[in-house]
């Protein structure tokens, strides 16, 4: 069987693309339990991430000369980064694609997504083994790496749901909500993500917690 690796090779991505990839890779290795020494670290990854979409916004808005070239020096070190993490999860991986494809980084050899996955679609959410928990499930999403959760039980004055940071799930079945408040209604909603670029958030869906 082929090895797969990680490609790591990064010098003349596009910008977007670039902060794309750096937010895919950052939200699949993070608590990832394929890759627990990463190296670089990731808080220093997202620190030249953070700083890099900090300095192309900058430029992005008719910046200086001075603007643009501050820009490039944050995307060559964020490059950089990368290019040392995709090393380290092809030393941890050995050839094996499904930790690869963990990782969030496109895989060497395989054709890259060329749009955006699609909307996820029939989200349930449907009561589970014990009060108090509720279990999200969807349908398949073609080309999708993971998913962004957003669950809620809140609403604004004019009864707009109030939608906190979402959490990263791998997969489309057996996410646990736990523990929930009995009597309340919750709701959820899912978009997912691939190297390319992530769908629109889905309509949301909701249950009561028994």
């Amino acid at each position: 069987m082929k090895k797969r690796t990680a490609r790591g090779g990064f010098k003349n991505i596009k910008d977007n693309d670039l902060l794309n990839l750096g937010g895919t890779v950052l939200l699949a290795m993070e608590s990832n339990a394929n890759f627990t020494t990463p190296d670089p670290d990731l808080a220093v990854v997202q620190a030249a991430y953070d700083d890099y979409k900090l300095k192309l916004e900058t430029a992005s808005r008719q910046g200086s000369p001075l603007d643009k070239s501050v820009k490039r020096d944050s995307k060559t070190a964020l490059v950089g980064l990368l290019k040392r993490l995709a090393f380290y999860v092809n030393t941890v991986a050995d050839g094996d694609l499904s930790i690869v494809l963990s990782s969030g980084f496109p895989v060497a050899g395989l054709p890259t997504p060329l749009m955006p996955p699609g909307i996820p679609e029939r989200l349930r959410l449907l009561d589970y083994l014990q009060s108090g928990q509720l279990n999200l499930e969807f349908d398949p999403v073609e080309g999708a790496w993971l998913f962004e959760i957003c669950v809620s039980s809140e609403k604004d004055a004019a009864g707009n749901i109030i939608w906190p940071e979402p959490f990263i799930s791998r997969s489309r079945t057996g996410n646990i909500l736990a523990p929930l408040e009995v009597g309340v209604r919750y709701y959820a909603r899912v978009r997912a993500r691939n190297g390319s670029g992530v769908s629109d958030w889905s309509e949301p869906v909701s249950q009561l917690v028994r």
